[in-house]
């Protein structure tokens, strides 16, 4: 064990130094000190500043400007392409712009300093046009381009041109390239009320999570974002990416996790142990794997037996960051859980015995194809199409938890959420790696929903495993195999609000299975994956953490009831 432990570094170390050869360039753009008619950003230095020392610490080789006027922009952009060109078809490069930006007839422009724009025909002479710095990036050919713009501050020009319109228009990302926007478009971005503004705060925050891939990366920013701007404003993103990209890769922390020696694997159920004080025996007449059914209204349940495991991710998985260590073993007491996630039926049915108004304000796909937080949108209407038998989605985490309060009045048991350790030990189902049938990726569309390749048909540019499940969005609950207890979609379909107040990872958990409690707390935590994750987050030690009150067209909910 020693010797794989050492082979499994030695790979790991090799890599992630692979991974920190590869060539990395940018190029940062912050200008802030504009004339009398524009006036002056309080943020976009700073943010310029900010940006340039994430990415430097990232293995970035930086340009940044502040303040510069067209011909210094345009001489500084092409020199960034010729230098694309050099480094070869293996870099990566990354342009970083804050500052005013305009829409003009559909067209975006960069404003410089020193712009005099009184008519729509003196953008293209005065401004730089944000498709001509991705022409340039698309020319070098490198495998990866990212084009960040924290640039739809509210209009700065003339109110007679009459295309100038509100916040920048949407891009199409050439293949291999990334674009995002502080906010949706035709939205403007606040500058907020610190010194930097609240997109490129949370970008370079969420830049130095560990082995997170760059979707997720921009999705942990759109998160932090909407918390602090009261979901206002909506970071967007448009990719064609095809291959993956980390910015942080997270050796040094990587490598210094102790994981515990593992348990073998046990894929047909979990094999009992003596009974703790955690790990009590099932009820006399109640076997591992029974079905439990309290009343006509109420989610089937499995009954789960009790034992121990490993919880969090194994040394040197792939795509696990700092919240899924360190391993701990954790003793769970028996459980009855949710067979299937609770559906819209069995919802509906609290909703017309209570009256109950559940959350009204979902983030889902519109129209365009964005997703962004709308108002009026919830469990009946998430964006998509449902039937009565997929997962409830658009739930707060507030939402679930008056659900089994009224369930467990309804059926006099106790109910409630599972704890994120109970839903681990009961997903894994006697399983270490990945999944829960073994650590083909491919195999996932025979077990559960998540991004494949139907996804990747509506929504160009996905990261998706290489298989097809037949469904975009949610799926009816037991489409996919259940594990080895019996359990459906404990990968997949939708994530799943957990009993626990939000941590940052598993340090000081256990030992035992009991929810992480801090009196009224505001954040929760979230397992699983849904119809819409990325490969690397559907795995069964992925965490993460969000708001009690918010509310997702993928988040859903199982329950849990206690004998």
């Amino acid at each position: 064990m020693h010797r794989l432990a050492l082979l499994i570094g030695a790979l790991l170390t090799l890599s992630i130094a692979s991974a920190q050869a590869e060539t990395r360039l940018a190029l940062v753009i912050g200008n802030a000190k504009y004339g009398a008619e524009m006036g002056k950003l309080p943020n976009p230095a700073n943010d310029a500043s900010l940006m340039a020392d994430t990415l430097a610490g990232l293995g970035f080789k930086v340009t940044k400007l502040v303040d510069a006027d067209q011909k210094t922009m345009k001489r500084a952009i092409s020199d960034f392409g010729s230098a694309l060109i050099a480094a070869g078809p293996d870099a990566a490069g990354l342009f970083f712009y804050a500052g005013h930006g305009v829409q003009i007839a559909g067209e975006n422009y960069l404003i410089p300093l020193g712009a005099k724009i009184e008519k729509e025909a003196d953008a293209e002479l005065e401004a730089v046009p944000a498709n001509w710095i991705l022409k340039q990036m698309e020319f070098a050919g490198n495998r990866i381009n990212i084009i960040i713009l924290d640039a739809c501050r509210n209009n700065p020009l003339a109110r007679g041109m009459r295309s100038a319109d509100r916040g920048l228009a949407r891009m199409d990302a050439p293949k291999g390239s990334f674009i995002a926007y502080s906010t949706a478009p035709g939205e403007t971005a606040a500058d907020g009320d610190s010194k930097n503004s609240p997109y490129t705060k949370a970008l370079a925050k969420a830049m130095l999570e560990p082995r997170v891939a760059i979707e997720e990366t921009f999705r942990n920013a759109r998160i932090d974002v909407l918390n602090e701007t009261g979901e206002r404003q909506v970071p967007w993103e448009s990719s064609s990416l095809t291959g993956a990209f980390y910015f942080q890769t997270g050796a040094a922390k990587v490598a210094t996790v102790q994981a515990a020696e593992p348990e073998a694997p046990a894929p047909a159920a979990i094999a009992p142990e003596a009974p703790t004080t955690a790990a009590k025996t099932l009820p006399d007449g109640v076997k591992a794997g029974q079905a439990i059914k309290d009343c006509p209204d109420c989610p089937e349940l499995i009954a789960i037996p009790p034992g121990s495991f490993l919880m969090g991710a194994e040394k040197g998985e792939d795509d696990a960051t700092d919240a899924e260590y360190p391993q701990a073993k954790i003793a769970v007491a028996p459980v009855a859980i949710g067979k299937f996630e609770v559906t819209r039926r069995e919802f509906a049915a609290f909703i017309e015995a209570t009256g109950y108004q559940a959350n009204e304000n979902c983030w889902s796909p519109t129209a365009s194809g964005a997703f962004e937080v709308v108002k009026g949108r919830g469990w009946q209407d998430p964006g998509f199409a449902q039937s009565d038998d997929d997962p409830v989605v658009c739930i707060s985490a507030d939402d679930a938890e008056a659900y089994v309060i009224w369930l467990s009045k309804n059926a006099g048991k106790r109910y409630r959420l599972p704890s994120e350790a109970e839903w681990e030990y009961a997903a894994r189902a006697g399983m270490t790696g990945p999944y829960y049938w073994g650590d083909d990726e491919d195999a996932f569309c025979a077990h559960g929903n998540i991004a494949d390749d139907a996804a990747a048909s509506h929504f160009n540019g996905w990261t998706t495993v290489d298989c097809d499940d037949g469904h975009v969005f949610t799926a009816p609950v037991g489409s996919y195999k259940p594990n080895a207890l019996g359990l459906f979609d404990m990968l997949g379909n939708v994530k799943e609000w957990a009993a626990d107040c939000g941590t940052n990872d598993l340090e000081g958990i256990g030992p035992t299975a009991k929810a992480r409690r801090s009196g009224d707390c505001k954040l929760h935590i979230v397992r699983s994956s849904a119809w819409d994750s990325l490969p690397s987050i559907g795995r069964l030690s992925y965490r993460e953490v969000n708001k009690d009150s918010n509310a997702y067209c993928n988040y859903g909910f199982r329950v849990a009831r206690d004998f």
